[in-house]
Parts: structure tokens; sequence; C-alpha cells
């Protein structure tokens, strides 16, 4: 009789380890793939970094070879080789504004949407509970 209940014990013993060491597997096994998924994102992260800063540097240059056409001396250039016979503004001709033009833009549109619009004012009355 003895000798059953120590074979019990023993299996069970046995399934229990097998049981923590099945449990410490899967922990171990999850960690690795979330470390491996994080590792991926940081990796992919980078590239898009990269990727970003290239066309940065690129819109950089391009800005500069926009504004280095666009300076008085090389449009005069440009009207002389081209043969536009274009003249430069004179002061009579430049309107200049105050404010931002953004604003101004915006302002004049909002007039525009609701110039015929016919606004009734909404009263809130407050009802007693009784």
């Amino acid at each position: 009789m003895q000798l059953h209940s120590r074979a019990a014990y023993i299996n069970q013993l046995l399934v229990y380890t097998l049981t923590m060491l099945f449990f410490t597997g899967s922990i171990g096994l999850g960690t690795v793939w979330l470390r491996h998924e994080i590792s991926l994102t940081a990796n992919n992260n980078k590239v898009v970094e990269l990727r970003i800063a290239e066309v940065e540097r690129h819109l950089n240059e391009v800005n500069a070879e926009i504004d280095s056409a666009s300076t008085p001396q090389e449009l005069s250039r440009q009207n002389a080789g081209l043969h536009l016979g274009l003249v430069a503004p004179n002061e009579t001709q430049v309107v200049r504004f105050a404010e931002q033009p953004e604003i101004r833009l915006a302002a004049k549109r909002r007039s525009e949407i609701y110039a015929d619009a016919t606004f009734v004012p909404v009263i809130f009355r407050r009802e007693r509970v009784r």
C-alpha cells in the first residue's frame, strides 16, 4: 500500500513538473517572439526616418534652387535670354497688405459663403422640474 501511494506522489510530482516546464517554456517563447517583433518595428522605424530625412534634404535642395532662380537678377537674365520683353512693375502697380494674406483670403471666402444666409437667433428656455 505504501508503494502505491509513493508512486502516486511521484506521478503527481512529474505531472506538476512537466506542467511548470511547459508553462515556463511558453512564457520564454512569447518573450522571444515579442522581442523579435520589437526589433522588426525598430528597424522599420529607422528605414522610415531615413526616408523622411532624404525627402526633407531633397525638398531643401529644390527650395534652394527655386530661391536662386527667383532672384531679381536671375529673372532679368532669363527675361533677356528668352526675349520675353517683360519689364519690372513700378511702385504704383504693387499693392501691399498689412495683414497676412491667408487670413484675408479666408475672411473673404467666409463673407462670400455667408452673404445670402439669414441667421435666426436661438433662445434656450429652462423648464422647471417639479
